[in-house]
């Protein structure tokens, strides 16, 4: 290839690219791909993130405690919480661990939790050895003890 083909060449792609840029941009498609933010906080709760105030409206939402409430409050129990230790062994499946996570009252449903690991694929990470649960632990967090 000489030198004047390359430089044909050269210079049809950037013929090329200036005429996309110019309607990609020149036709506004490029606008609103980018989500308010109530639709990313619904995207990222579907993908399993929780989703927290930010400290500014934090500060907006709480609301000075009634006495008499802070009372009735203080006066219930507060729930217990259940620790356990699993001892994770060779071999053990998923459904293993969850009845005998939901044997100890660490969890409500077993199938679920399986249901969990498996639509994750965290159950093909499972660690062996011991880990500390309790029953205030979310899925997310069940699933990064066993596999971490």
């Amino acid at each position: 290839m000489n030198k004047a083909r390359l430089q044909g060449l050269s210079a049809g792609i950037i013929f090329t690219t200036t005429i996309f840029a110019a309607f990609y941009y020149g036709t506004g498609k490029f606008e609103g791909t980018t989500p308010t933010a109530e639709e990313a906080k619904e995207l990222l709760v579907k993908k399993g993130f929780v989703v927290t105030l930010s400290t500014e409206e934090a500060k907006k939402t709480v609301q000075p405690k009634d006495p008499v409430l802070m009372e009735k409050e203080a006066s219930k129990e507060a729930p217990s919480i259940v620790t356990y230790t699993i001892k994770v062994k060779t071999n053990m499946t998923t459904a293993e661990i969850a009845d005998r996570l939901s044997k100890e009252k660490i969890i409500d449903e077993a199938a679920e939790f399986e249901a969990y690991m498996n639509d994750r694929d965290f159950s093909k990470k499972i660690q062996i050895g011991e880990f500390v649960v309790t029953n205030n632990m979310t899925y997310r967090q069940l699933a990064n003890t066993l596999t971490h």
